[in-house]
């Protein structure tokens, strides 16, 4: 079939047009996919000890011993959210591992299997159970040395990343804004002093980006202030995080949300809610209660009843690490003359969240249209000394880099400016004259 000189022309120019776009790719060599690895998989990933209660949504791992349940006869359920995807990309399929001695209390295995190098039943005398679901004695499928020197490496490689995004003090002096304006990655360097006196956390970063925050020191305490929760902006409003009924854009940020603790030695949560994926492979952390919307790695941990983990492992894009270099000192928070938030008036109530009983597959507190974000705090009683309600955002003009739509890494720098489209739109239009050009002569 022969092309007219019309037809050509139009290709032609279109095509020249369309050369000036950014084509659609990977993430790119400085960016990597399921940075944290084997780790990744794991809502706890825990080197040393672990002491546990309640449930955790997914699958936990532990390198040397563990005592789940043992407290009050507390119980402690694993792997209730879990999918058949999850679980087959787990080392041996197995759904809680323990490297030592497995001392247990009323374990259920929700969904999987586990495996642990000795089990001990803690239940004898209180008519309970040791472990409720297929568990083997036998050698761990994990390799905890290897992977945590790797977790160490990449800790302290990204605190080397210099920060993109603004840290900012309110002026109500409790109020801590981290704003970034990136599609892809909004890095943030805090010490850890500086974010012990942040009685609330405000994000607000771009939905579909990566968020990095290096918080520099040896030790971090939620309750120093105390921190009363992490707000998230999504929407046009910050809304505080707590569990799983939020827009999909909220869950987006919160997925690709990572706190990093290079430095620290001790780390302890209170009873807020705490977004995102916490790596701190050095230190020992304490959870005295709430929750974790998203993944812990540490090198030991020891909980409280009533603390729980929840299934929303870490899926953002972060530098590649090879060679770490110097750590970036954080700077201290900029004073801004922002007021703290109003509360918007809340349209919906959650459902009360589950009770963290192991016989019962955990349910989530609540949903909210998708256009509707509700600020109401959780009904567990450790969440009963949650702060004031969700603040709307204030009236502050976002960057344009805040604007741009919503999309995977993979794909966010494929984006076409107005200058590319009304390049192309340009070309098709004169391509099109030409056709009815051509259309008119062949009629004559």
């Amino acid at each position: 079939m022969r092309t007219s000189a019309a037809v050509a022309t139009v290709l032609a120019v279109t095509g020249a047009a369309l050369a000036w776009a950014p084509t659609a790719s990977a993430a790119g060599p400085e960016c990597a996919v399921n940075p944290l690895g084997t780790a990744g998989r794991y809502a706890e990933f825990v080197e040393k000890d672990s002491v546990r209660h309640s449930d955790s949504e997914g699958a936990v791992a532990v390198g040397g011993d563990a005592a789940f349940g043992t407290s009050n006869q507390s119980g402690f359920s694993v792997g209730s959210r879990l999918t058949d995807a999850d679980l087959a990309g787990l080392p041996g399929g197995h759904s809680l591992v323990v490297g030592g001695t497995l001392k247990a209390d009323g374990v259920v295995l929700v969904k999987g299997s586990g495996v642990a190098g000795e089990i001990v039943d803690a239940s004898e005398g209180d008519g309970g159970f040791g472990v409720d679901g297929p568990i083997t004695e036998g050698p761990s499928p994990v390799d905890f040395g290897k992977e945590f020197a790797h977790l160490r490496t990449l800790s302290a490689g990204w605190a080397g990343e210099k920060p993109n995004g603004e840290a900012a003090g309110g002026q109500d002096g409790r109020s801590l804004y981290l704003t970034g304006t990136d599609a892809r990655l909004n890095v943030f360097a805090l010490s850890t002093a500086d974010l012990e006196k942040a009685g609330e956390i405000y994000l607000k970063v771009p939905a579909g980006s990566s968020t990095l925050v290096n918080v520099i020191g040896a030790s971090y305490d939620m309750a120093a202030k105390p921190t009363s929760g992490v707000w998230i902006s999504e929407g046009g409003a910050y809304v505080q995080d707590d569990y799983d009924r939020h827009t999909d854009g909220h869950k987006s940020i919160r997925s690709k949300l990572l706190w990093n603790f290079p430095q620290a030695e001790t780390v302890r949560k209170n009873s807020s809610a705490w977004p995102g994926a916490i790596l701190a492979p050095r230190a020992a952390v304490t959870m005295t209660s709430g929750h974790i919307n998203g993944s812990l790695i540490a090198e030991s941990l020891d909980t409280a009843p009533g603390a729980e983990t929840h299934q929303m492992n870490f899926t953002g894009c972060l530098p590649r690490v090879t060679t770490p270099g110097p750590v970036v000192t954080p700077e201290p928070p900029k004073p801004t003359d922002t007021p703290a938030p109003s509360a918007p008036p809340s349209t919906t109530a959650p459902a009360p969240e589950g009770t963290g009983s192991p016989s019962a597959t955990p349910e989530p507190s609540g949903t909210a249209p998708a256009d509707t974000p509700s600020d109401t705090p959780s009904g567990t009683p450790a969440e009963s000394t949650a702060p004031p309600a969700a603040p709307e955002e204030t009236g502050t003009t976002p960057a344009p880099s805040a604007t741009t739509p919503e999309g995977d890494l993979a794909t966010t720098g494929s984006a076409i400016g107005p200058g590319v489209i009304g390049a192309a739109v340009g070309a098709l239009l004169l391509g099109g004259g030409f056709l009815a050009f051509a259309k008119r002569r062949r009629r004559a």
